[in-house]
């Protein structure tokens, strides 16, 4: 009785490490795409940097980075770059 108990409690610990660590790289990609297409791209409009940041950071992250962007557009005022 008491080892089927503490079978139980491991297998309940076991469970929430692997949703902790389901979590976790989720938190740390956050401003992910941002940052690759800064480095990738350098200023400019470029569609490789794109597909490659998509690929490497998830098409999530980019929505998150395309929200800001318009955001940030919206309250610079200035003209797109060509």
């Amino acid at each position: 009785m008491a080892g089927q108990q503490s079978r139980r409690m491991v297998a309940l610990v076991l469970a929430l490490v692997v949703v902790a660590a389901a979590s976790l790289p989720a938190a740390t990609a956050y401003g992910c795409y941002d940052d690759c297409y800064e480095r990738c791209a350098n200023g400019k409009d470029d569609p490789v940097c794109t597909k490659m940041c998509n690929q490497a950071c998830g098409p999530v992250d980019q929505g998150a980075a395309a929200a800001g962007a318009a955001a940030g557009a919206g309250a610079a005022g200035g003209a797109p770059k060509a």
